[in-house]
């Protein structure tokens, strides 16, 4: 089942000498070298910054990641029974520490794990199939997946348009696609508190809910569902709330105007300073869509 999903491609640039493939036991020797051929790693800049800083955040992932676990509790609920069994395979897009790997494998017989994050997939001992990959380039066929769950990580995709081509392409007629994004409006506590510094921006970019639903239809998906929610993350100082988008990884800005290098003390004070207060705590919110989507039966 693994060997089909996985897309046969001979290009040297796809492949490495050592594979970011992680077999998981003896008995997954075998699979693991019918898929080392299809590990392709991220060439750009901005792809190797955002696996650096993921992996770097591995091991605290779970701890701080609060909003994640949310939308993912969220997202599940979504999964109608008659859309999972243990006959079908599901991907687990960005599948960082493989909590939701862990999930998923309770609904469908074969969940495979792709992270861009070698680290995160390693952070966890899991028997499932591990693939270190970029969601931009897949290795998948088509019509190979009979379900598709991704929470928290398209956002990061460098062009989500073409992205949902390539989900809607690796699915088998009639498959289901489970989808949590950031948009925007996100981490505006953030930007308004580093607007006391300077004029650079210090978020990331991030699709409308508009143009999410847009892209997803123009890929061919039939949308269930479609929900905007907003998450709160909570804290004692606006220094822990600024530390907390670090703990978890998610710090590398996907545009050109981003401020670079590090603050100096001052500066930090002076963010902190203009961190908006709500009931003495620092909030860090997220506006999330939740997406139900299906490939049609053609």
């Amino acid at each position: 089942m693994i060997a089909q999903a996985l897309a046969h491609t001979h290009s040297k640039q796809a492949l490495n000498k050592k594979p970011a493939l992680l077999p998981i036991n003896g008995a997954s020797q075998k699979r693991a070298q019918i898929q080392s051929a299809e590990q392709i790693r991220p060439h750009t800049a901005l792809k190797k910054g955002a696996s650096d800083k993921f992996s770097k955040a591995a091991e605290q992932y779970n701890s701080h990641a609060n909003v994640q676990k949310q939308a993912a509790s969220d997202l599940f609920k979504l999964i109608g029974s008659q859309s999972c069994n243990q006959s079908k395979c599901c991907l687990d897009l960005g599948a960082g520490p493989l909590v939701n790997t862990s999930q998923l494998s309770k609904l469908y017989g074969q969940v495979i794990a792709i992270d861009l994050s070698l680290n995160m997939l390693k952070s966890a001992a899991l028997t499932n199939p591990k693939i270190c990959a970029d969601m931009d380039n897949l290795p998948l066929q088509a019509n190979s997946i009979d379900a598709i769950f991704s929470n928290f990580a398209v956002q990061w995709s460098a062009n989500f348009e073409k992205l949902m081509y390539a989900l809607y392409k690796s699915l088998k007629p009639g498959g289901q696609a489970y989808i949590s994004t950031v948009v925007a409006g996100s981490l505006n506590e953030i930007k308004t508190a580093f607007a006391a510094l300077d004029n650079r921006s210090h978020i990331n970019t991030f699709n409308t809910h508009a143009y999410i639903n847009q892209s997803v239809q123009k890929a061919g998906f039939s949308i269930n569902s479609s929900q905007k929610v907003i998450y709160t993350d909570c804290y004692s100082s606006p220094l822990k709330a600024i530390k907390s988008i670090k703990a978890i990884g998610a710090t590398t800005q996907n545009h050109a105007n981003s401020r670079q290098g590090l603050l100096t003390k001052s500066a930090l004070q002076r963010v902190c300073n203009a961190y908006p207060l709500l009931n003495n705590q620092a909030c860090v919110s997220y506006h999330v869509v939740l997406l139900s989507l299906q490939k049609s039966h053609e």
